[in-house]
């Protein structure tokens, strides 16, 4: 587990270009360049397939011009299939990584696990599913991450993110964010 790395998200290296990013994605399947919702930060297509999976979208985040987070969201079919297809997801990335111990179901009242109303629990807020897995930096730096999580829309997130590139983004915006004051 320690020795294993994480450097990229479908062949696109941490650290690529807006520009190479983007021709890499487009060569796959079905990839559709989302050219209205995408920004000078974000970069947003449709029409891929994701681990078998058709996705809602997929978006590359970047911070001065280098590829630091990408983000897979898949919505199932019925809201009741949302936590059957987190487990199947969380599953195939333990068989192709490692069993994470990272793996969290936490329930507020008045829910509780095994209820029957885990959907209307996860919509309202008072649910939360989430796992993850931690890669020690291939430069030493932050570790880097993969985690998957269902939102109150009840679609599944599945994120990659470089740690050192993903702090630069954050130390950014918030260095944006003072200058309002």
């Amino acid at each position: 587990m320690s020795n294993l790395k994480l450097t990229s998200f479908l062949g696109i290296e941490f650290g690529t270009s807006k520009e190479i990013s983007k021709e890499k994605l487009l060569l796959r399947e079905g990839a559709i360049f989302d050219e209205e919702n995408s920004s000078e930060d974000v970069l947003f297509f449709d029409g891929l397939k994701f681990g078998g999976r058709q996705t809602t979208y997929v978006f590359l985040l970047f911070v001065d011009n280098k590829f630091a987070k990408s983000s897979v969201v898949i919505t199932p079919k019925l809201d009741a299939f949302a936590m059957d297809l987190y487990k199947e997801i969380k599953n195939e990335i333990n068989s192709k990584y490692y069993q994470t111990k990272d793996d969290f179901e936490i329930f507020e009242e008045p829910y509780y696990e095994n209820d029957g109303y885990t959907e209307t629990g996860i919509r309202v807020g008072k649910i939360s599913v989430s796992s993850y897995w931690k890669f020690a930096d291939q430069y030493g730096g932050q570790d880097d991450f993969i985690s998957v999580r269902i939102t109150e829309d009840m679609q599944i997130i599945i994120n990659y993110e470089d740690g050192d590139l993903s702090d630069e983004m954050v130390d950014k915006k918030n260095r944006e964010n003072s200058d309002d004051y």
